[in-house]
């Protein structure tokens, strides 16, 4: 990869629902990627479990 392909900004983009359960590892995920340089967006979509306070 060139070196001005490499400082491309990735952002990720995800909905959140009640996934208490999930996120966690879901954010982790995105987290332990090889690529370095994420941006990631959570977007909560009115939760009624903690999702929004795992956020």
């Amino acid at each position: 990869m060139s070196e001005r392909n490499h400082s491309l900004l990735v952002t990720v983009f995800t909905r959140v629902y009640n996934a208490e359960k999930h996120i966690a590892s879901c954010i982790e995920s995105v987290l332990n990627q090889t690529y370095e340089n994420l941006g990631i967006f959570l977007v909560d979509d009115q939760s009624s479990d903690n999702s929004v306070f795992i956020i």
